[in-house]
């Protein structure tokens, strides 16, 4: 048997034998990793298998667990991978992903992966309109998505946008819902399709 399989008991399918741990912001981000990893992952990676989904209780408490999570799983029982993933908001994207990538490098030495939702997490629902609409059909996407306001998604605070237009928007049911509709290969934000372009690498 391949070293590099771990074979389920009860299953045909044989999984990598490699620990993948996704590190995030918020319990919404893992609502919608939920439903758009099975679609992505490659082959021999599975939800709860091999791949873990790490809420946080936002930025600080991510923060706070992150040197933790990297000395832990720089020297676990079997190869492992962090994915970090937090809101850009206010502050520069490439100044925090580097800050980011500094703290897990003092900590330890497994393989990062990082990626920083511009701005939000509601930009990437901005960036496939006709999914909202699915969710919310008082949301019209046809009225917003040629406006020249929306020609770059990543340049909003997302849910103010959406808070705006949609007046019973809420971030727990939208993150739960939206993401089953979402066309992951003709998303408009660019953030979002480096999400899945990184991760899809990262894991090859």
């Amino acid at each position: 048997m391949d070293l590099n399989k771990l074979k389920v008991p009860n299953e045909k399918i044989e999984y990598k034998n490699e620990q993948i741990e996704f590190l995030l912001e918020e319990p919404s981000m893992e609502n919608l990793l939920k439903e758009i990893l099975p679609k992505i992952l490659p082959e021999g990676y599975k939800l709860d298998i091999n791949c873990f989904l790490r809420p946080h209780q936002g930025k600080s408490d991510l923060k706070k667990s992150i040197p933790n999570k990297v000395r832990t799983f720089s020297n676990f029982y079997r190869p492992s991978k962090l994915i970090i993933i937090q809101d850009q908001d206010s502050t520069d994207c490439k100044e925090l992903k580097k800050y980011i990538i500094d703290l897990c490098r003092a900590n330890g030495n497994c393989p990062i992966l990082v990626r920083i939702p511009c701005r939000e997490l509601e930009n990437w629902y901005l960036g496939d309109m006709d999914a909202i609409e699915k969710v919310y059909p008082s949301f019209k996407a046809r009225s917003y998505k040629y406006k020249a306001k929306y020609r770059n998604v990543d340049n909003l605070h997302g849910a103010n946008e959406l808070e705006r237009s949609i007046h019973d928007f809420q971030k727990g049911f939208a993150s739960k819902n939206i993401p089953k509709y979402m066309d992951l290969e003709n998303n408009k934000s660019v953030s979002f399709n480096q999400l899945l372009t990184g991760i899809r690498k990262f894991l090859s």
